[in-house]
């Protein structure tokens, strides 16, 4: 899966974002495109799903299909796709959110599509046509070409006013994790169109992904511990072992890794998460047949 990641605050322009702070790489290719959102003191995820097929909008260059991202079935998606997800609906507007990415990635794909120093799919796009002596189209991301869609009433969802960050981490951890082949949303723009095709069995499953059961509160409460420990063992890496402060950071590390690694301890990781699901939803069965 190719991924990338970029920060936008909805409360300043999208105008601080340079579009120099990503020169070098090229986001078209990627199969999906994080993209943190942060206004009102609350965060929330917009989910970027394979922005390359926005060549399939723009119509196709005179030449061989070109390869773009992660090859798909004949099934999968003609069009990109960006979903909201939100841990506390209502508290992010989507709408004015979508609108300020589909002017972002128009203005980066007109950027990259005239930027002879660098290769880039909006270049190689660009070029083909010129190739074959063809007038190059007008670029344009309206709705019809970029759909967006709010993911949050199909969401874990936070009860509390402080973990919206965590869930935000676990929504991408989850997600990466899944690995799954294309987002598409089929026949609609509501969130229960949307379809995660072929996720990895070992970190997903296909009934729960993006849905209230992906994973629990309880499990995302743990992460911020688990942040810490992680934290904590970049910082043994720099301290000198004679530091003070190095044995007290090395007793906490090593008390949490001793803790049962089981859902209410610690926090648990996709594929240990799932395993550890299926194994509760075994013995549910096993009991409930007696």
């Amino acid at each position: 899966m190719q991924i990338t990641c970029m920060q936008m605050n909805i409360i300043a322009s999208l105008h601080a974002l340079s579009l120099h702070t990503m020169q070098g790489v090229d986001i078209f290719p990627k199969d999906y495109i994080y993209v943190p959102i942060h206004g009102g003191i609350h965060w929330s995820l917009v989910l970027i799903c394979h922005p390359s097929a926005i060549i399939n909008q723009l119509l196709q260059p005179p030449v061989k299909k070109m390869a773009a991202g992660r090859a798909l079935s004949k099934n999968g998606p003609d069009k990109p796709l960006m979903l909201h997800l939100d841990s506390l609906s209502g508290t992010h507007d989507p709408a004015p959110i979508f609108q300020k990415l589909r002017w972002y990635l128009e203005q980066e794909w007109k950027w990259r599509m005239n930027n002879a120093m660098e290769e880039s799919v909006p270049r190689t796009w660009k070029n083909s046509f010129l190739a074959a002596g063809v007038q190059v189209p007008e670029v344009r991301f309206s709705k019809q070409m970029l759909p967006g869609i709010s993911m949050a009433s199909r969401l874990p969802q936070q009860d509390d006013s402080v973990d919206c960050g965590l869930f935000l981490l676990s929504y991408i951890d989850f997600f990466s994790a899944a690995d799954p082949m294309y987002v598409l949303a089929a026949g609609g723009l509501d969130s229960t169109d949307v379809i995660v095709a072929s996720p990895k069995p070992e970190a997903a499953n296909p009934s729960t992904i993006m849905s209230k059961l992906w994973f629990s509160k309880q499990n995302t409460a743990r992460l911020r511990s688990h942040m810490l420990v992680l934290m904590s063992k970049l910082m043994l890496g720099t301290l000198p072992a004679h530091d003070a402060r190095y044995h007290r950071i090395k007793s906490a590390v090593e008390e949490y890794d001793k803790m049962l690694n089981i859902k209410g301890y610690r926090y648990l990781r996709p594929v240990e998460y799932l395993a550890f699901q299926t194994e509760q939803d075994a013995q549910e069965t096993m009991c409930g047949g007696h």
